[in-house]
Parts: structure tokens; sequence; C-alpha cells
């Protein structure tokens, strides 16, 4: 009996290692395709962003909106990002605007404002920042999958409440979440799509509490030794005791 029960079990550890070792080997292609990947020869593009908030109901109800296109470019001797003149016209207008009404919605003024270097290297040096989220990250499993007629391996990893909320205060108030975090790889290991996910709620005090979702999908290519983010889309809502907030945006770089 004992020997009968040999060749099953014996075949299960076989296959549970065997799935193990693809696992591995598949973070591993990951990992070192990111690392190839981080180089800082010149890549340049030109970037259009476009998003549209709103905030509150009814009659409080509140719309913003952002459009802009500017152009990248990034050396050894830095990082650069220009404006054609219309766009700068825009802005000076919109500025102007805002001394009027406040309240006035200023597309090209409210695009400018959030491109500042923090958001704008992970677009044109976008490696580093998948190596810091997937080594943040807990490596959950892999699948197999059709992707624009090609088979793909996609990573999960399961990301902690620090990927999204540098605050330690904030993260306390926080009592339920959960966050994830996908990456599409090719034959090779390099990514060509990431999708991140998080939802949680939470409250402070005894009259303020909050729940928020949301889904943010990357594309990407290779330009020589870099990994550069071509796509990005953002949807996310929240609910709290005081406001409500719906976002969708979306960044394209054309590399050039």
């Amino acid at each position: 009996m004992i020997l009968k029960n040999i060749q099953p079990i014996a075949f299960g550890l076989v296959a549970f290692a065997f799935t193990q070792n693809v696992w591995a080997d598949s973070l591993t292609d990951l990992q070192q395709a990111l690392v190839k990947l981080n180089g800082s020869e010149p890549v340049s593009g030109v970037l259009k962003v476009s998003f549209s908030e709103t905030r509150g109901e009814g009659k409080d109800k509140k719309l913003k909106t952002g459009e802009i296109q500017s152009r990248l470019s990034e050396s050894l001797d830095g990082l650069d990002i220009s404006y054609s003149k219309d766009v700068l016209v825009k802005i000076a207008q919109e500025n102007r605007m805002k001394l009027t009404n406040e309240e006035a919605d200023t597309p090209a003024l409210n695009g400018a404002e959030i491109l500042s270097a923090s958001s704008l290297i992970p677009i044109l040096s976008s490696a580093q920042s998948i190596l810091d989220y997937i080594e943040q990250g807990e490596f959950e499993s892999e699948e197999k999958i059709d992707y624009q007629g090609s088979q793909i391996r996609v990573l999960d990893f399961k990301l902690p409440l620090e990927s999204f909320i540098d605050d330690k205060k904030i993260r306390s108030y926080v009592s339920k979440f959960d966050g994830s975090y996908k990456v599409l790889i090719n034959a090779k290991g390099i990514p060509i799509e990431t999708r991140m996910s998080y939802s949680g709620k939470g409250s402070a005090y005894v009259f303020f509490s909050m729940k928020a979702e949301s889904e943010i999908t990357s594309q990407f290519k290779t330009n020589g030794t870099r990994l550069v983010r071509v796509n990005r889309t953002v949807a996310s809502n929240s609910s709290s005791t005081f406001n409500d907030r719906t976002y969708n945006g979306s960044w394209s770089l054309t590399i050039q």
C-alpha cells in the first residue's frame, strides 16, 4: 500500500518543484531585463496629458480638466521639458482668467501643474520604478494569457499600503486595504504592460470615513537600453463624509 502511494506523491512533488522553478525563472527574467533596460542614453518625445476630475454632487459638483502637450528629453545633461508658443499663450491667458474667476476651469494651466520631475522621470526611465514596486511587493502567482495575438506571462504581486501612501499617520486611519500589481512580460522578460489597482476604506475620529479605489494601466516600449512608458490610463473614485471624487486621466508619449 505504501509503495502504491509513492508514485503519485513523487509526481506531485516534481510538479510542484517545476511550477516553483517556472515562477522563479519568470521573476528572474523580469529582474534581469529591468536591470539591462535601466540605461542612460538620450531619449526624447512628445507627451500629451489629459484628465477630468469631478468633486461633490448636485449643484455643488465641480469639474476640473487638464489638457496639455509638451516635449520631453533626457540625457546625461539632465531632464528638459518645453512647451510650444501656443501652449505658453494659453497658460498666460488662463492665469489671467484666474484673477477674475478663481473657479474657472483652466485646462492648460492644470495640465502644466502636474508635470513635475517626479512624474516625468518614470516615463522616460521606467525600469527602476517597476523594480521598486516588485521589491516592495510580495510575489503571488503567474499565469499565461493571450495578449494581442501572442502568449505572454503575467506576474502578480501583492502591494502593501506603503506603496500608495507615504504618510504614516494617514496609513493609521486605513482599516481595510488590497493592492495588486500585475506585470505582463514577453518571452525575454521585458515588461510590455503593468496593471496596478487598489481598494481600501478607513476612518479618522468618529465623524470622518472614506473609501477609495483606483486602476492604473501602463504600456511600455524599449528605446535602446531604456524602458519607456508610452501610455498610462488612470481611473479612480473615492467617497468620504464630506466629498466624492471621480478622476480619469490619460498620458501618452510619442518617442522621437
